[in-house]
């Protein structure tokens, strides 16, 4: 698996329900378009703000509609037997790969998540990329992710949402170094090039949500030594992140860009979270249309 890979956002109805139609009509997109890959109940899917239930029964929609590549499901919790009964689920209704972010809200030390990823690991054969992402959640250190990658075959890579270089060139270096099939792929749109000019495979990033074409076309270049090309797609993504400095949220920002897009994803997003107004979207806007996404 490498390339870009899309964590979804999970459309709302007015009421809050899922709504089932819209999430077929993103996926069935995004499959068109030739994503390399499709990620139900991320971070960016407002998996905290669904119920355990809920959260199965996305991950099984995705599996019915996910046809033509990669299939992963965020199994996170704060309760590691919970990431364990979630994560069988996964493996039972065939999907690829799980993506399992640490415990968030009390801190532990090196050794606790160790232990927590261990349980997972060892209960369950289907392959898993840790998560990272500190601004969240407990970090993982490097140390941490080369002991978990050596000690458990199971553990297949990492996405790594830190806004540091040299984190993830010493993941690559010590980590995917030792063990060659270790996958590494950035969470920051603005970092999707560093991380494959260092060795990484990618990078699954919600931009992609509406403007997967950028990335689509920088991997592609990247792909065909294209490094004019891939440059002049990096800085059009360096820019798009800006969008996250405009919105109250990633998920508000995410779902307004996609409103300006025309797609057909409802600007809701559920409790506690909350849209922003006008002026947000109308400077999210402006920077679409520098970019040529919107007229």
């Amino acid at each position: 698996m490498r390339g870009v890979i899309v964590p979804l956002v999970t459309p709302f109805n007015e009421d809050y329900s899922i709504d089932f139609q819209a999430l077929e009509e993103h996926i069935t997109y995004l499959q068109r378009v030739g994503v390399n890959g499709i990620f139900i109940n991320a971070t960016t899917g407002e998996f905290t703000s669904l119920n355990f239930e809920e959260r199965k029964l996305l991950a099984e929609k995705g599996r019915e509609i996910v046809t033509s590549t990669f299939y992963l499901v965020g199994t996170a919790s704060t309760n590691t037997f919970e990431v364990v009964e979630l994560t069988k689920h996964a493996q039972d209704i065939g999907a690829d790969y799980v993506v399992i972010a640490p415990p968030y809200y009390c801190p532990l030390s090196d050794e606790a998540l160790f232990n927590h990823y261990s349980i997972i690991a060892e209960k369950t054969d289907i392959p898993i990329i840790l998560y990272n992402i500190p601004s969240c959640a407990n970090p993982l250190s490097v140390p941490l992710i080369k002991k978990l990658a050596t000690e458990y075959s199971n553990i297949a890579g990492i996405k790594e949402t830190i806004d540091s270089i040299n984190h993830v060139r010493d993941v690559v270096f010590e980590v995917k170094g030792e063990r060659k099939d270790f996958k590494v792929f950035t969470g920051l749109d603005q970092h999707f090039l560093n991380t494959l000019l260092l060795g990484g495979d990618g990078g699954i990033m919600a931009c992609a949500n509406f403007a997967p074409e950028l990335h689509i076309a920088l991997y592609k270049a990247f792909e065909d030594r294209d490094f004019e090309k891939a440059m002049e797609y990096a800085r059009k993504l360096a820019k798009l992140s800006k969008v996250y400095d405009l919105a109250s949220s990633f998920g508000s920002a995410i779902k307004i860009a996609m409103g300006i897009r025309g797609f057909s994803i409802k600007p809701i997003l559920r409790p506690p979270y909350t849209m922003d107004g006008e002026e947000v979207k109308g400077k999210i806007k402006d920077l679409l249309s520098s970019l040529n996404l919107v007229p």
